[in-house]
């Protein structure tokens, strides 16, 4: 069955190098090349969410650690001078609701945010994406599904000098082809002119799993999720409006 769509789709010119979406979501369409069942990997995302032990507690901004005040300046940094900083922001002679009004914006180093990258693999020659079941101290739902890559220039270059990117070094280094590179902005209501590469290739090796948070999963398959509610992550559905 499958075999026989793919060569119609050939014969139609559907499928294309430039127009690879539209094979893709015509194959993924049928949904019945695999036995997809969505129920066991929202199992698979509610175990994570589980066993993960990230605790997310309230604290004064001057009991912050490697964060500080500069009075003179009126802005909160890090000791490293790298991530972001808080300043206040005035605006003026604006054309929405209200003409004028302060607020405070979190502002890159740069304005260059980081790297958002999704890794897409053919398994059975299939299109599948590696996603992450990945923490953030700020989500609705403390795990969601995440690109394959998600860091700040800061984290990548372990400022915190923490684990380096198992994803950056195995997938991002040899037997891949760039499908889309590009800058892609932020949210411009609370971060200021942030932008982040988003970069999306074809890995040609191994589809192997970085750790147990990792799984690869179809665009119907994700499709599925996003519907399903607050389980699928906003950079994860950015990037693969690029495709």
């Amino acid at each position: 069955m499958l075999e026989d769509y793919i060569g119609y789709l050939k014969n139609k010119k559907i499928f294309k190098k430039k127009n690879q979406i539209s094979y893709e979501v015509n194959i993924e369409r049928l949904n019945n090349w695999k036995n997809s069942d969505i129920n066991k990997i929202i199992k698979w995302y509610e175990n994570v969410r589980k066993i993960d032990s990230s605790k997310v507690t309230n604290i004064h901004l001057e009991k912050l650690i490697k964060w500080s005040y500069n009075k003179q300046k009126g802005i909160i940094t890090h000791k490293s001078k790298k991530f972001f900083i808080v300043q206040g922001k005035r605006i003026t002679n604006s054309k929405r609701e209200i003409a004028s009004w302060d607020q405070p914006f979190l502002t890159q180093v740069g304005y260059k945010g980081g790297v958002i990258g999704l890794v897409r693999c053919k398994i059975n020659k299939i299109p599948h994406y590696l996603i992450d079941a990945k923490f953030e101290p700020g989500n609705y739902n403390e795990i969601q599904l995440s690109p394959s890559l998600q860091g700040t220039y800061s984290n990548l270059d372990r400022v915190h000098h923490g684990e380096r990117n198992k994803v950056l070094n195995k997938f991002f280094r040899k037997k891949f082809k760039t499908i889309k590179k590009m800058w892609v902005t932020e949210d411009g209501g609370r971060l200021f002119k942030k932008r982040n590469l988003h970069w999306i290739i074809e890995y040609y090796g191994k589809p192997t799993l970085p750790s147990n948070r990792y799984k690869w999963l179809t665009l119907w398959e994700i499709d599925k999720l996003i519907k399903h509610g607050p389980i699928v992550g906003p950079h994860l559905r950015a990037i693969l409006s690029l495709l």
